[in-house]
């Protein structure tokens, strides 16, 4: 591991971790970590300079699942040990019910779905120990339990590439001394929790700017699903379960889907990221690539319908629809607006060296 991650990782008052004690999870962590790091110096070369560097790895802190800090203009993001294992089982997990994508790979008669866990093992498989699922995948099913691990871990990453890049991190730092965890820890700053939430907006809106269109090979192994290609034109397979794959992974947060006392949280609910999400990945697909607006706001519907199936299997909860009611209600748009708005003040605060572009508007 690099030496510039271990003292700042050190700076920010964590350990690193080893990928290679985890035995057979190392190669997801190795290969994940080389895959962060070109995407960063990608961005650096981009929009910065060759010689700025973000430092990457793997923190052995699982209270959170991941940070960005600047510590004295050095930038640093640390993904807990946790993450990559717990997404890992989470979509294989999820592969196993012959009710999520039907039409990928074929079950034997023998066949019999996993029994349902709760969210809170899903979400800490590494410290919790959840009983492995049953049964094995065939090659389809494998390749694209894969694929779901990959988009998750790269929409994490981006995530605090986000904070980062947005000078989030530089604005915790020059204005309070602090770096983000700090604040999660209970420090009083003279940080109002609806600013804290709008930087959260910001760093995923920024990831899902980024996912949107990044060069992503063509998977010629994935069988498309004929009513999504035929309802939303050519492609739209892949792109759903791209999305399907950053919901589900937010979906096990199992945050309720309200926005009650949110004048003292740090975070958006998550049925409302999820949307942040969303709206921005299809404003930016109508920028980048013409894609009609109005076809693409149409792909939430499979995206939310297959996301919240497959958290109601794995948890054997009934299927909720309150994430989505929230989000589309009046309460909801007001509140994602309240956020736009006070974004648009926090701007001028933000070191403009830093900003990798501007924030994609939400749209309803």
């Amino acid at each position: 591991m690099p030496a510039d991650f271990e003292r700042l990782i050190r700076a920010s008052g964590m350990a690193s971790c080893d990928p290679k004690q985890f035995g057979p999870w190392a190669t997801l962590i190795e290969t994940t970590l080389e895959r962060f790091r070109r995407l960063s110096d990608s961005r650096s070369a981009a929009h910065a300079t060759a010689a700025h560097q973000i430092a990457i790895g793997y923190s052995d802190d699982n209270d959170f699942n991941a940070f960005a800090d600047t510590i004295q203009g050095e930038d640093i993001i640390a993904i807990a040990q946790n993450v990559p294992i717990s997404l890992a089982l989470l979509f294989k997990r999820a592969m196993l019910f012959r009710g999520i994508m039907p039409w990928v790979g074929k079950f034997d008669n023998s066949h019999v779905d996993p029994e349902p866990i709760t969210a809170e093992d899903i979400l800490f498989a590494l410290d919790n120990r959840p009983p492995h699922p049953p049964g094995e995948l065939d090659e389809l099913r494998t390749k694209l339990a894969h694929l779901m691990t990959g988009i998750a871990l790269d929409f994490v990453f981006l995530h605090e590439m986000g904070h980062v890049w947005n000078g989030h991190t530089s604005l915790f730092r020059n204005r309070y001394g602090l770096r983000l965890t700090e604040i999660e820890r209970g420090k009083k700053v003279p940080l109002s929790p609806i600013d804290r939430q709008t930087l959260e907006m910001d760093a995923d809106c920024y990831a899902g700017r980024l996912m949107a269109t990044y060069p992503t090979p063509e998977k010629d192994w994935l069988p498309v699903n004929p009513g999504w290609e035929k309802e939303f034109g050519e492609g739209s397979t892949f792109l759903i379960i791209r999305n399907f794959a950053i919901y589900l992974a937010m979906r096990c947060f199992n945050d309720a889907a309200s926005l009650e006392n949110i004048e003292n949280s740090n975070y958006p609910p998550v049925a409302l990221r999820q949307y942040f999400v969303m709206g921005t990945w299809f404003v930016a697909l109508n920028k980048d690539t013409g894609r009609d607006q109005a076809e693409l706001i149409r792909l939430a519907l499979p995206i939310i319908g297959a996301g919240e199936l497959a958290f109601s299997l794995l948890t054997g909860n009934p299927v909720d629809d309150s994430g989505v009611k929230l989000a589309y209600s009046a309460e909801g748009i007001e509140y994602a607006t309240s956020l736009l708005r006070n974004w648009a003040k926090l701007h001028p605060d933000l070191d403009p060296l830093k900003r990798g572009g501007a924030l994609a508007p939400v749209q309803f």
